[in-house]
């Protein structure tokens, strides 16, 4: 064995060492978790000291392989681990500009696929029909599981114009099939809005796609623009969720100062309690209707706007139930260059509900129409919200509530 493969065994026995040896558990005693993590050293010692192509071994890998397996042992979706790699893309602006599908996606553990979580408005994965929960088990005939979620993610990537080929599963239906997706220019943009006239009514629709950095201030110019408006639709159908920081300013902009945004709670009862801060934007939105749209697209960040609007009664949410995660994940950074994501509270709506896996069931339900979108073109500056009133039956009930509630009388 050569120094260098002497030095990185050292070096993931050093690692483990610190892990289980200095006074890192508080469950367990130092004799309890020992006995339980010795076939760990176990293993390392034997492949030292016995396996055939020791040359070949690749130490950073196996450490690799043990860090996920820790993470994944605990059955928690939402509990991750990057490698030093995959935190250093974590990192990436993800404002920038990119050819692609469009679809936000995470990699699905137990199948070791990837998971579409939302396409995003007016993308190339929306387009041909993609959905949330989706899940995409090749890229032009390569496993995901041969290449790994950042792998897959880079597959996905690629010049306008081009096409890439993907195996889907989807729950209702009994076989995957294949479809071929032409990728685009994709620009993110958190926010799109339009102004909707009917009836003499104008109603501002604003579609919020993630709460990113930029999500507040791009909030705010969509308001500047509605402040004649008699009505609002907040659509946060797809919208994966994002920043707690994000949501929170936004949901300042909306509800009252004082009223509650969400309560977070940790394992040892210690709560951290939001209130909305208040803001000019307020008086923007006083005694008019406010309709939200969700679907099982939305989760996380998309929740806490929706819970804080629903359980104040601000605001009716239509649409189907969403994808119910409240987990709070805080971000440990590893001494290899990796990251781990640990689920470490719970949030609350105001009304107390822990909506965690359990979703937030909408007032009005109201499935969605199977309209594709056809295609228009290969280049997407998605800036300005893609509506479709008349196959929307979403947006169609969001439009006929506000005019019920506005007095207006509509014909079905």
């Amino acid at each position: 064995m050569t120094k260098k493969k002497a030095f990185r065994i050292t070096a993931s026995i050093a690692v483990l060492i610190a892990v289980f040896f200095l006074g890192a558990f508080t469950t367990m005693t130092d004799d309890e978790m020992f006995e339980k993590f010795s076939p760990v050293f176990q293993i390392l010692t034997y492949i030292d000291r016995n396996y055939y192509d020791i040359e070949k071994v690749d130490y950073d890998a196996i450490l690799d392989e043990t860090l996920t397996g820790t993470m994944r042992g605990l059955d928690d979706p939402f509990a991750w681990y990057f490698d030093p790699v995959q935190t250093r893309e974590n990192e990436l602006d993800t404002s920038s500009k990119y050819g692609g599908i469009g679809s936000t996606v995470q990699y699905n553990i137990q199948f070791d696929c990837l998971e579409v979580v939302a396409p995003m408005a007016g993308s190339p994965s929306e387009r041909v029909g993609l959905r949330p929960g989706d899940l995409i088990l090749t890229i032009d005939g390569v496993p995901i599981s041969d290449v790994g979620y950042y792998g897959a993610v880079n597959m996905l990537r690629g010049d306008p114009d081009t096409q890439v080929v993907l195996e889907v599963y989807r729950e209702t239906l009994t076989e995957p099939f294949f479809v071929e997706i032409t990728r685009a220019f994709i620009e993110i943009r958190s926010v799109k809005s339009e102004l909707i006239d009917i009836e003499d009514i104008e109603i501002s629709y604003i579609h919020i796609t993630g709460f990113n950095a930029p999500t507040y201030d791009e909030f705010q110019d969509a308001l500047n623009l509605s402040r004649n408006s008699e009505a609002y639709i907040i659509d946060l159908r797809n919208n994966p969720g994002g920043l707690l920081q994000s949501v929170l300013n936004i949901s300042s902009l909306i509800l009252p100062k004082g009223q509650r945004v969400i309560t977070i709670r940790y394992r040892d009862g210690q709560e951290e309690i939001y209130n909305s801060w208040g803001s000019r934007y307020n008086a923007y939105f006083k005694d008019k209707p406010i309709v939200v749209l969700v679907n099982e697209g939305s989760a996380s960040a998309s929740e806490i706007l929706t819970g804080a609007l629903k359980d104040h009664g601000l605001a009716t949410v239509i649409g189907t139930k969403t994808f119910g995660k409240a987990a709070v994940q805080t971000v440990f950074n590893l001494s290899n260059g990796g990251e781990i994501w640990l689920p470490t509270a719970h949030y609350f709506t105001p009304d107390g509900n822990d909506i965690h896996l359990q979703g937030i069931e909408p007032d009005i339900i109201v499935e969605p129409g199977d309209d594709v979108l056809e295609e228009n073109g290969s280049e997407l500056t998605l800036s300005k919200a893609t509506i479709d009133i008349e196959h929307d039956l979403q947006l169609l009930k969001a439009i006929e509530i506000i005019l019920e509630s506005l007095g207006v009388k509509t014909v079905n």
